[in-house]
């Protein structure tokens, strides 16, 4: 019988964690334990991608956020994630990941594959390059805000 009701248990637990709701850019309902976790199982972008990049915003002094920056060889994609760092983790501020191959115009915020903006605790993305184009042997631009700190990259990860 105790075998039964753990079982159920953690059949329960699973559906539950499935029930709740997805959301971009950081306010999960998931603890950040049970977040943590996640990121770790598959990363911010995906199972394919690795991480290529860690920035700091601002660029010296205290980091307040940090703009890591992920390939995948599988879709042929760079990502960005935006993460809160120091003492804006946990804190509700104005947060932005913006990626694009270089050359090419800035994605339009929010509503773009390549831009997520709002006001987020954690961070913002993830955000990806556009569908289509192969970014083998081509250069990423990327640019992050946290609150009124900025900082944008051009010609990175190239090739």
């Amino acid at each position: 019988m105790k075998r039964l009701i753990a079982a159920a248990t953690a059949v329960f637990g699973l559906l539950a964690a499935l029930a709740m709701p997805a959301t971009a850019g950081g306010n999960s309902t998931l603890p950040v334990a049970a977040e943590s976790q996640f990121s770790v199982m598959a990363g911010p972008c995906g199972s394919s991608y690795t991480h290529i990049g860690h920035y700091a915003i601002p660029a010296s002094g205290t980091a307040y956020a940090h703009m890591d920056v992920y390939w995948s060889w599988t879709a042929k994609r760079n990502c960005l994630v935006v993460n809160h760092a120091g003492p804006t983790y946990g804190v509700s501020l104005y947060t932005e990941a913006k990626i694009r191959p270089s050359g090419y115009s800035w994605p339009s915020c929010p509503s773009s594959v390549g831009c997520d903006g709002g006001f987020y605790s954690y961070y913002a993305g993830p955000v990806y390059t556009p569908s289509g184009v192969n970014m083998t042997n081509k250069c990423v631009d990327i640019s992050g805000w946290i609150d009124w700190r900025n900082r944008t990259l051009t010609k990175r990860h190239c090739g």
